[in-house]
């Protein structure tokens, strides 16, 4: 299927097609070559062969995704689709497949791994694998752990388990502007998901064109790695349809997880222990319909009416969603099958004897009239928000009827909180750009509450704690009292979980051991205990009796002081400075595989290069860690985004990590830097802008002066190849050609301007690349590829698929003395050149065409393993040329 793909300066895919299916493939074949080991992994996960690649921890998900037939309920879903749904899932399905044989499986961790097609139901498998573990079952299996092991006399069952109702490392951010408090007069959709930590990141920036006239649409936004569309952050513009205000028509939306009790775990037996002991009720398995019709027919929505519209048909996970066009017109909805789970169950969130019967009627739609803000709070109608937190005069969430959401879980509030006091403290009508202080705000409303605690402690530590509270608890990276309050969290948490009164928490509990892995740390006392803190500091109820009678209670005012004392004192012989924040939290994320390595460094593990973050789980710049198991952060905003109505390219869109999957290439984490301040790019949509992408892939492509391709030599140094910038350049070049050894390349005469201006025009080709390769930072070589049937070369010999043409200027001998190469620079350059130029996949052989008399040239391209060819006569752009064509096979 023929598509063009486009890039941007952050290696970002445009993908453009004339037909729904040809971009799909074109969409599946980008993600493959970009995000290969990501989603062959998720791939695997689904059909039950993860442990291919992930050894015992692969093995232990296996026997779950069998247990749960997620291979058999995607095939299933699949069956029960419409015919255009089933073509478009197809059709991106062996887009996936083709970019895997094109080089998108090209790694390592799949060198032993038998390449099999994807079928047409794989991305179904793949986003059941993603969700299946997103609906909060986990925390029901440990609620009931807590219901057979802590037991407070006189108090009832759903007050003791509300001690760990909150999970205080997930959710989300989401809010929405009426057009009435913008800059525009548009209104405006922001947010962030928070997601565990992966990288490559799990979600994918891109745009898909579709340039059919009888249907035609353009989106960007975030799509899942291996899932076709953009189904939960998205933003579309129809060039073709101008409202009345003059402005293109434009539509947008994003979601935060509705925290819903929406998958029920039904208890088989006696006790709803062991493996045997329980199933899942899963609205997704039950109905054989995930919502993929609702996926394909966001990308056709023009209005927020037909984003509604489209999510009427959505079943899981169950989301909130703020949707927003250009017409004004801004929404509230929740979209996904609840189970209509008798009044008061939710709370208690336990196994149940049998599944509800029936899905709740969710409330219609609601008109957002000033703001709207979802970020996993029990949902209710606001009053204004002030800048403190009480009544004031800013924009209002006057939403009708938001009790009614209330499906089930709750997260603590104070992010939405802080979102609203932030928007009501606004000295401007809202912009994409004031929108960086909402999410990058480091306040955590929370704090104040737990150093309550220390009210009566007059220790040095505890009154930086009331300092720091009293200037607004911010946990930024450079603070070292936010580093002490969180160490003094984290403390606290481990000691509480150690507590007799939480003894019998410590009991087995019953579980497959081979289903633990899977369910991660679900059973971690001083996990659970660390996330429901707050609540069990005021819990003066919790009151237990031990086994030799007595009654059991925690002296929160002791145990919280001595947490502190414990944080504060220095360790023995330490010399060290009290650590940051930062110090301590840097991103923790998730590798596809275990043990992932980087290419360029045989046997090492990928490292995350060192970015030190701002935030805590509870504050809206959310980068959640695990209080009372560890200090660096494993999950957080796993994008960013702030869609402006009024003209799409004033958005903007951030990301952890990169564009691509690919440890080494120049979009892997370029980034994470911005990501890591909390800051956003801007969106770039302009054609004209935006770089083609050879999708032979046989040149390696990157912004100007971009690094793409790096190989270390050990004792021989590091080589590296640059994207050429004909104007950064420009001085080195015409200096290395203008020398009279230079002569055969015929640019002698070229003045400088002359020689920016060559490669400007060589830059703007396609087909053409130059790169600039340095040796240990020195320029040393240039190098030209090019696809030799769009080159003058291609009439003179036999072109084969997969061809690439070269040729080479060196122009320095660079550090060949310092690293002892005593047959010159080709002994590190020549090996360094053949791998640099075999390094886009689909390159299948290179071709050199050096000047027939030129048998220096034609020894070294000998020497380097080409093999000489036929003599061929042809018209260059400097006039007739007699070659002798020279060959590499890959």
């Amino acid at each position: 299927m023929d598509f063009d793909l486009f890039r941007d300066d952050l290696g970002i895919p445009h993908v453009r097609a004339a037909t729904e299916t040809a971009l799909a493939y074109g969409q599946g074949w980008v993600t493959a070559q970009d995000r290969g080991l990501q989603v062959e992994a998720d791939r695997m996960r689904a059909e039950e062969r993860y442990g291919e690649i992930a050894g015992s921890a692969g093995a232990a998900w296996d026997r779950f995704a069998a247990r749960e037939r997620l291979a058999a309920t995607a095939r299933e879903i699949h069956d029960a689709l419409g015919r255009p749904e089933r073509a478009w899932l197809a059709a991106y399905a062996d887009g996936v497949s083709a970019g895997l044989l094109a080089g998108g499986r090209d790694v390592p961790e799949l060198a032993a791994v038998p390449f099999r097609p994807w079928r047409p139901w794989t991305p179904i498998g793949v986003f059941l694998a993603s969700h299946v573990l997103f609906n909060g079952f986990p925390g029901i299996l440990w609620r009931a752990h807590v219901a057979r092991h802590l037991h407070v006399p006189g108090v009832p069952l759903d007050r003791v388990l509300g001690l760990f109702a909150a999970d205080g490392g997930s959710g989300s951010n989401a809010w929405a502007v009426n057009g009435r408090f913008t800059e525009s007069g548009s209104p405006l959709v922001a947010g962030d998901p928070h997601r565990t930590l992966e990288l490559p990141g799990p979600y994918q920036q891109i745009r898909l064109a579709c340039t059919d006239p009888a249907a035609p649409y353009d989106v960007l936004g975030f799509a899942f790695p291996g899932v076709p569309g953009v189904p939960h952050f998205g933003h579309a513009t129809q060039s073709a349809v101008v409202h009345a205000a003059g402005r293109e028509s434009s539509v947008a939306w994003g979601i935060t997880n509705a925290a819903a009790h929406h998958v029920e775990v039904v208890a088989d037996g006696a006790d709803g222990t062991g493996l045997e002991g329980w199933r899942l009720h899963w609205p997704a398995r039950e109905l054989s319909d995930v919502g993929v019709r609702a996926w394909r027919a966001l990308l056709h929505a023009r209005t927020a009416r037909d984003v509604a519209d489209a999510f009427a048909g959505w079943v899981d996970p169950v989301n909130r969603v703020l949707t927003a066009d250009s017409t004004g017109d801004v929404l509230s909805l929740t979209a996904g099958k609840v189970p209509a789970v008798p009044a008061g169950a939710p709370e208690l969130a336990l196994p149940t004897a049998k599944p509800a019967d029936g899905y709740v009627e969710l409330p219609a739609p609601a008109p957002v009239t000033e703001v709207a803000v979802d970020a996993n709070e029990r949902p209710a109608t606001q009053r204004p928000a002030g800048a403190d937190g009480r009544p004031g005069s800013g924009p209002r969430d006057l939403r009708p009827g938001r009790e009614a959401h209330a499906l089930g879980w709750s997260y603590a509030p104070h992010r939405a909180e802080r979102i609203r006091q932030l928007l009501a403290a606004g000295t401007a009508p809202e912009s994409s750009a004031t929108q960086a202080r909402i999410h990058g705000d480091t306040r955590d409303l929370g704090a104040p509450g737990l150093v309550e605690h220390l009210a009566h402690d007059t220790s040095a530590a505890a009154v930086r704690l009331r300092s720091w509270v009293g200037d607004g608890a911010h946990l930024e990276a450079g603070s070292t009292d936010a580093a002490l309050y969180m160490r003094w969290r984290h403390a606290l948490a481990r000691r509480l979980a150690g507590h007799p009164v939480f003894a019998g928490l410590h009991e087995p509990h019953g579980q497959d051991p081979e289903l633990v892995p899977v369910l991660g740390g679900v059973f971690d006392v001083a996990a659970a205990v660390g996330a429901g803190l707050a609540r069990i500091l005021a819990a003066d109820w919790l009151v237990v009796d031990g086994p030799d009678g007595r009654r059991l209670r925690i002296d929160v005012a002791a145990e919280a002081s001595s947490a502190l004392a414990e944080v504060a004192a220095a360790p023995p012989g330490s010399t060290s400075s009290e650590p940051s924040w930062g110090d301590l939290h840097v991103p923790a994320p998730l590798l596809p595989v275990p043990d992932l390595v980087a290419p360029d460094v045989p046997g090492r593990p990928l490292g995350v290069r060192p970015a030190p973050v701002s935030g805590n789980n509870e504050s809206v710049r959310c980068t959640g860690g695990s209080p009372g198991v560890a200090l660096t952060t494993y999950r957080a905003s796993v994008a960013r985004y702030v869609w402006d109505l009024s003209d799409r390219t004033k958005s903007r869109w951030g990301v952890p990590f990169g564009a691509d999957g690919r440890p080494g290439r120049a979009h892997f984490d370029d980034q994470h830097a911005t990501w890591a301040d909390a800051r956003t790019t801007a969106v770039v949509t302009d054609w004209e802008r935006l770089r083609p992408a050879d999708t032979s892939l046989r040149l390696l492509n990157g912004a100007r002066g971009a690094e793409v391709w790096r190989r270390d030599f050990g004792a021989h140094g590091v080589v590296t190849a640059h994207v050429l910038d004909p104007d950064a350049d420009a001085d080195l070049l015409h200096g290395w050609f203008t020398r009279p050894r230079a002569a055969f390349w015929g640019m002698g005469e070229h003045t400088r301007d002359e020689v920016r201006d060559t490669y400007a025009f060589v830059d703007s080709l396609e087909t053409h690349h130059a790169y600039l390769v340095r040796w240990d930072d020195e320029p040393v070589v240039l190098v030209q590829a090019y696809h030799p049937e769009h080159d003058p070369i291609g009439t003179a010999y036999d072109v084969r698929p997969g061809d690439l043409g070269l040729h080479f200027f060196l122009g320095s001998r660079g550090p060949v003395a310092r690293h002892g190469a005593p047959e010159g620079p080709w002994t590190v350059l020549g090996p360094a050149m053949r791998e640099f130029l075999f390094a886009g996949p689909g390159t299948r052989r290179l071709v050199g065409e050096p000047d027939a008399h030129n048998e220096k040239a034609l020894r070294r391209m000998q020497v380097m393993g080409f093999t000489a060819g036929e003599v061929v006569s042809f018209e260059s752009p400097q006039g007739p040329k007699v070659a002798r064509m020279a060959y590499l096979e890959r």
